[in-house]
């Protein structure tokens, strides 16, 4: 059974901390790092340096919709807890980017008044690039709200019985498909839930009509021939307007943002803007694998973040693969002044195997993000079980049990490539500091 977007990640241990060059693709493609430099039409790629954005800034979470289940709509595990989520009354103040800037200059001001010393590098070139789910905001309660809106969309449209289990194991079976075959190139996570969605509706076509046969014929569905089921199937695949997938997903996927936007860890802001104040040239982007991105979280991230780089945008291979470390790296010209060449380059993430081991192959000095309890995150439980087979994982969790022992081998072997470790957000200023005067020192 052939692991394409992992295989090939075994190689990382061996690999050079050059960035430039195309690098090895999964399935052994390569991803040369000029065809990083684009995006793809879909993507949000927004300059805050560049373009004065009308930012939502709120003194309380926000949580955009009170939901209750959607009429005959079947819940998954967990979403029960966000069924009692209300709307945060508290009256929100539009903010545009300048006058951000301002309160940044305010708080410069503040800190130089109370003679604190600058950071080693000050004045630097330093690029910080971070992973997001689990790192920056707890996946779970993102995942349980965006199926919330999924199921909600779902039972507009009909699909009455269509849950978000459904879809979770609809991916899973998706993903066994293409590990087991070697012609197939591995799709992104938003081509696997897209997939996913279009099977299951097409299934439920698909029994819709032979129900309705079955009535005709005076007969039961399970007793219907084979012929009579592969011309319903075809019939469903016919009917199915694209444009009902594309709903779905862009629902989900929406909530996913305002859910990811309302739970970021509450001491994230003042860490960020501490980073902005040691390190006022330092440039910030996101490398993930997932569909999230930073740039539609106005009420959070947005402000701190100049882009955004995603598995799938042009081409680019999922973490670990050097090709999406080496784009970030390429956006860092895009957004540096041209007089702050780059000195320092840290990757922060929750992920041994693709943040730390991914990163640090291609240059990176890496912060991992193992966070106390109360963060809640799930990497341990979703990642680096024993036995992948019998572990209780995350409903929402659809890693095949081959790419997970396939992993947690990766993730072993990145753990003498921590640069530091941190166990609360607040912590990560300190580290960036020893880190840049570490490099400053050799």
């Amino acid at each position: 059974m052939r692991l394409h977007y992992l295989a090939a990640s075994l190689l990382l241990a061996s690999a050079g901390s050059g960035s430039g060059g195309g690098g090895v693709g999964v399935e052994g493609f390569a991803f040369p790092a000029a065809a990083s430099r684009g995006v793809s039409s879909g993507a949000f790629f927004a300059s805050r340096r560049s373009h004065s954005r009308t930012l939502v800034a709120s003194s309380a979470r926000r949580l955009s919709v009170s939901y209750a289940a959607a009429p005959g709509s079947s819940a998954s595990e967990g979403e029960d807890a966000f069924m009692d989520a209300s709307m945060d009354d508290t009256a929100a103040e539009v903010y545009s980017s300048d006058e951000l800037d301002k309160e940044d200059k305010e708080e410069e001001d503040e800190d130089e008044d109370d003679d604190l010393p600058k950071a080693p590098g000050h004045d630097l070139g330093i690029l910080l690039t971070w992973d997001l789910d689990d790192t920056l905001y707890p996946l779970t309660p993102v995942i349980g709200r965006a199926n919330i809106a999924f199921s909600m969309m779902m039972s507009k449209l009909g699909y009455t019985d269509v849950s978000p289990r459904d879809i979770s194991r609809t991916v899973k079976e998706i993903r066994s498909e293409y590990n087991d075959d070697p012609e197939l190139f591995p799709p992104t996570y938003v081509q696997l839930r897209t997939k996913a969605i279009r099977r299951e509706m097409v299934r439920f076509i698909t029994r819709k009509n032979l129900e309705a046969v079955a009535v005709d014929e005076g007969t039961d569905v399970e007793k219907l021939t084979g012929p009579i089921v592969t011309l319903a199937e075809t019939k469903a695949q016919r009917s199915l307007d694209n444009s009902a997938v594309r709903a779905v997903y862009d629902a989900w996927e929406s909530e996913r943002h305002a859910a990811a936007d309302a739970n970021v860890y509450p001491d994230v802001a003042p860490m960020l803007k501490r980073l902005k104040r040691d390190y006022p040239h330092a440039v910030m982007g996101a490398v993930t694998n997932g569909a999230a991105n930073p740039l539609k979280m106005p009420l959070t991230l947005a402000p701190r973040f100049d882009f955004s780089v995603s598995w799938g945008d042009d081409g680019i291979a999922r973490k670990p693969d050097r090709a999406i470390y080496e784009a970030a790296l390429e956006r860092y010209k895009e957004f540096a002044p041209e007089d702050k060449p780059m000195r320092v380059w840290i990757h922060i993430g929750d992920d041994l195997a693709y943040d730390v081991g991914g990163s640090s192959a291609v240059g990176a000095k890496t912060i991992w993000t193992d966070l106390t309890e109360d963060y809640g995150q799930t990497a341990e439980a979703r990642l680096w079980v024993d036995d992948p087979a019998t572990a209780e994982r995350p409903a929402w969790s659809t890693a095949p049990e081959e790419e997970l022992v396939m992993r947690k081998k990766l993730a072993e072997g990145a753990k003498d490539r921590i640069t530091a470790t941190v166990s609360q957000m607040s912590q990560i200023p300190d580290a960036v500091r020893r880190i840049v005067r570490d490099v400053l020192d050799e």
